[in-house]
Parts: C-alpha cells; structure tokens; sequence
C-alpha cells in the first residue's frame, strides 16, 4: 500500500472521529448547550466532509494513480460534492433562514436528518462510481 492511500486511510479515520464527537460531544464530556449548536453541525459536516474526501484519496491512490482522467471518474467526483453541498444545505436549513424553525433557534429535525443522510448517499454513490470507473 502507498503513501497516498495510508493518508487517505487517515483522514477517513480522522473525519470518522471528527463525525463521532460531532453527533455525540458529550462522549467527551463537550456538551455544553441543551440542543444542538452551529458548532456541532459544522462539526458533523467537516466530519462528513473528511470521510468522502479520504475516500477518494484511497481510491485515487490505490486504482487510479498514473492512468487518464476518463468521464465516468469525473461525474463520481461531482456527484460525491454535489451530495456534501446537499447535506450542508439541509443541515445549516435554519441557519440560513430556509428551514421550517427561522425564530432563531437552531433545531436539528427529522427533515434535516433525512437530508443529511440524502446527500451522504449521494456521495457514497460518487465514490462508488469515482471507484468503479477503470481505464
């Protein structure tokens, strides 16, 4: 195994810890506010970040190191972040003004879960294609 791919084995480590003390801060004894806080979704979404980004990183460098650039690699890329721009979007939805609670609290609810977890699909479908894609 190369360089290249022990370092994205890391940051998906990193980003799995980072994802962990995101949802569950008082794991650490962190937990400082009763509901959730724009700290802890920005948390949440490097976390997520870190996990799609360390994928590509392994699957660059253990398949597609030296070979060409081809289409199908190209869309598994997009749609990996067009899925972390979506689950950013629906979980900074109240943050923004956007979502259903605009009175100034951030709540974390069960659409902008359903959200996240869209988007993370989404980008594991980008990596798994960004994977597959031989040439």
């Amino acid at each position: 195994m190369n360089r290249l791919a022990q370092t994205g084995i890391f940051t998906i480590v990193l980003g799995s810890v980072t994802l962990f003390l995101g949802f569950f801060p008082y794991a650490v004894n962190l937990d400082t506010t009763p509901d959730i806080g724009i700290a802890q979704i920005l948390t949440i979404l490097v976390g997520l970040f870190l996990v799609v980004l360390g994928s590509y990183i392994v699957a660059y460098g253990l398949i597609h190191r030296g070979r060409p650039r081809t289409l199908l690699r190209d869309i598994g890329v997009r749609l990996g972040m067009t899925g972390l721009v979506m689950s950013g979007a629906a979980m900074l939805a109240d943050v923004m003004g956007v979502g259903s609670h605009t009175s100034g609290a951030i709540v974390f609810g069960w659409l902008q879960a359903l959200g996240m977890l869209t988007g993370f699909f989404i980008s594991m479908v980008g990596v798994l294609i960004y994977g597959i894609a031989r040439s």
